[in-house]
């Protein structure tokens, strides 16, 4: 098994994660476990939400809208945990994307609730659980943008280039031209 993907599984699992002397954190630790617990805690409530029988149908598939919807929060979740776990820059998008979905699942609970009673319960759940996870999830990705952002001018005066989307280092820019003399022998 790799290192990193060892490393990554000692964070997921809680195990202390090695870090290099004086090397600044870009994630606090909490974080990944943060994303793998919001996904799992989903789960029973989307169980719920396919199997109650007395909830007030709005629309025809409503249970199939607001479940699916539930569903793609816990792979947008389950993604995040993966993609911060292993440090991989793509993770700014999948909490970009998760974050997004839960402001949406938001707005449309507090506007699509119709008794007193669920509005409330809505408001509460908006106020203190999606809209907060909604923001951790802007602050990873801005965090992870950041870092991104930082690096840029630095690559660039070692002499690191961006062509054709992909970043290359300063020998594969300017390749040294070949010795004439090897090439004679």
């Amino acid at each position: 098994m790799r290192s990193a993907a060892r490393s990554a599984l000692k964070r997921l699992r809680g195990g202390p994660t090695p870090q290099k002397p004086g090397r600044a954190q870009l994630l606090p630790t909490w974080i990944a476990g943060f994303f793998i617990l919001a996904a799992v805690v989903l789960i029973p409530w989307i169980v719920l939400l396919f199997t109650s029988s007395h909830q007030l149908i709005v629309a025809k598939h409503q249970r199939l809208v607001w479940g699916g919807f539930d569903c793609f929060l816990v792979i947008g979740f389950a993604l995040t945990a993966y993609r911060v776990a292993t440090r991989s820059v793509r993770g700014a998008i999948t909490a970009t994307a998760t974050g997004t979905m839960l402001f949406i699942d938001a707005w449309f609970d507090v506007l699509t609730s119709r008794r007193p009673t669920d509005q409330l319960t809505a408001v509460l759940m908006a106020v203190f659980a999606e809209l907060p996870c909604g923001l951790i999830c802007f602050y990873v990705a801005r965090r992870i943008i950041g870092a991104f952002e930082h690096s840029v001018p630095v690559l660039g005066e070692a002499g690191f280039r961006f062509v054709g989307g992909r970043l290359v280092p300063p020998a594969a820019v300017n390749p040294p031209a070949p010795d004439p003399e090897l090439s004679e022998h």
